[in-house]
């Protein structure tokens, strides 16, 4: 499930004739009185508010003012979902997704992802969901009308997922080795070729690797202006890459970006900042990051190369590292078992 924003706006004008009731519910929710606002939302609810059915959502998911209950939750999503609600669409596709409050079911899950996608909305909270939806697309295993193509490279592959409404994500699933690159600019002809719709989604699923390599592939990525997903450990060359998208995420519980010193070759760390990979990631992230780019190479150059400093949460916001975190509190990578790459 995303981790739950409620702009506060768009559920204003849904409201109407109970506009003043629900702004009042507003307000107690806003002071942190999640009982009264639940008090208040609740026969707006059953009344088929929407903005009130979406509210009470959140309030079972989170378990503010009412203990946590991803049930009724998902109950109430749904009656919001039917009336149009996007957001609350979203939340229903990713709950019959992970099974999370409603049957693990994944073709309810693609029927819901795909009412997002057809949304005539372009709004930039419309833009953001629909790129969650082109995301949770692709977790989702492939169903006939639906193209996923392996481009292999030396120690791992790219997979390319289009969905029949022409999105399209990129999962990098491997190392980053001298051969990732190459990999990379196949992968983008082929999203090309197949008319997959912009920015494209780059979701790393890569132990890391090769510093140079990585730095390499970074400047595609912002050359090519794609958006970077990482939901679990993101670290070295890994995170070098995520850095170098236009908007970086990090989804779920697990996600984090493990910054460390370079290795100099057999001399070991670089202690002193003073190899020639080290200079070379200091330009780097003045050129992806340049505003926090001293402050994350402080950490970096702070950090042997034998050890990890890992960046998550509120954290990786506040350096720059991430531009949004997405369902903090929900494990989106799954059990291993589901995972869909090893090496």
């Amino acid at each position: 499930m995303t981790q739950v924003r409620i702009a506060w706006c768009i559920l204003f004008a849904a409201a109407s004739a109970w506009a003043g009731p629900f702004e009042d519910g507003v307000k107690a929710y806003d002071e942190g009185k999640f009982e009264t606002a639940l008090t208040i939302w609740l026969p707006l609810a059953e009344q088929g508010l929407v903005a009130a059915q979406m509210s009470l959502g959140v309030l079972y998911e989170k378990g503010e003012g009412v203990g946590q209950d991803y049930a009724e939750a998902a109950r109430w999503y749904l009656k919001a979902a039917e009336q149009g609600h996007a957001e609350a669409q979203l939340n229903v596709a990713m709950l019959y997704e992970q099974g999370i409050g409603l049957p693990l079911d994944p073709d309810e899950a693609r029927r819901w992802y795909n009412t997002v996608l057809a949304s005539p909305r372009k709004d930039r909270a419309m833009l953001d969901m629909k790129q969650h939806a082109r995301e949770g697309l692709f977790r989702l295993p492939p169903r006939a009308g639906e193209a996923e193509e392996v481009v292999a490279y030396k120690g791992g592959r790219f997979l390319l997922r289009r969905a029949t409404s022409g999105d399209c994500v990129v999962a990098m699933q491997g190392s980053v080795t001298s051969d990732s690159s190459s990999g990379f600019n196949d992968v983008v002809r082929k999203a090309a070729a197949n008319r997959c719709g912009k920015p494209l989604v780059l979701l790393l699923e890569s132990p890391g690797g090769l510093l140079f390599d990585g730095i390499e592939l970074g400047e595609q990525v912002r050359a090519q202006g794609l958006h970077t997903v990482a939901r679990y450990g993101c670290a070295s060359a890994c995170s070098l890459i995520f850095l170098g998208g236009v908007e970086r995420v990090l989804w779920g519980s697990r996600a984090a970006i493990g910054l460390h010193q370079p290795r100099q070759s057999d001399l070991g760390c670089d202690n002193f900042g003073t190899g020639v990979g080290t200079y070379k990631v200091k330009g780097y992230l003045r050129d992806v990051i340049p505003a926090n780019a001293e402050r994350i190479f402080e950490i970096i150059l702070n950090t042997p190369c034998n050890t990890m400093e890992w960046i998550y949460g509120k954290r990786a916001i506040d350096l720059g590292i991430a531009t949004k975190l997405e369902a903090q509190g929900i494990d989106v990578f799954g059990p291993e078992k589901s995972r869909r790459w090893t090496k």
